[in-house]
């Protein structure tokens, strides 16, 4: 990593944002992934994005789901995100969820959840930018976000 890449990424460290985990079935098993990538994009459709790394183990398999839940974590689920961010199997982790309406899994104890359909998918670089067409929308429990900031979990 040069200079250059690695100021860049502490600086973008100092940027404090929630973290969430993308949720897709895959062979009838629930599979999850640690983002902190989450973005809103429009009300009107309801439009959010996310961004999955071209070099990710988990690519394909990401990339390929038509349906997906964004589930945000709530601060009490460090261990879970930490989980998730090496292993995919939301149910070895420790994930209780459902399924939504459309297949995707919802973690029960987030604190948000979005329902999405792939609507589009975009070059970002060393990224892939997914544009998620929102389906529906809850909130499972009231609780403070996770938060992620200078590359550690932090509670507000």
């Amino acid at each position: 990593m040069s200079l250059f890449e690695r100021e860049f990424r502490d600086c973008l460290g100092r940027f404090a944002t929630g973290v969430a985990l993308i949720t897709v079935m895959d062979e009838g098993a629930a599979r999850a992934m640690t983002i902190n990538s989450f973005a809103s994009v429009s009300l009107d459709p309801p439009l959010i994005l996310w961004s999955l790394a071209k070099d990710s183990h988990r690519y394909d398999r990401f990339l390929n789901a038509q349906n997906f839940a964004v589930n945000i974590l709530a601060a009490d689920q460090a261990d879970l995100s930490a989980a998730c961010a090496r292993n995919d199997d939301l149910h070895a982790n420790g994930g209780q969820w459902t399924l939504a309406d459309n297949g995707a899994p919802l973690l029960k104890d987030a604190i948000a959840r979005f329902e999405c359909r792939r609507h589009a998918v975009m070059p970002g670089g060393d990224h892939e930018i997914i544009l998620g067409e929102v389906l529906n929308v809850d909130r499972p429990r009231d609780a403070e976000a996770l938060v992620f900031v200078r590359s550690g979990y932090k509670q507000i």
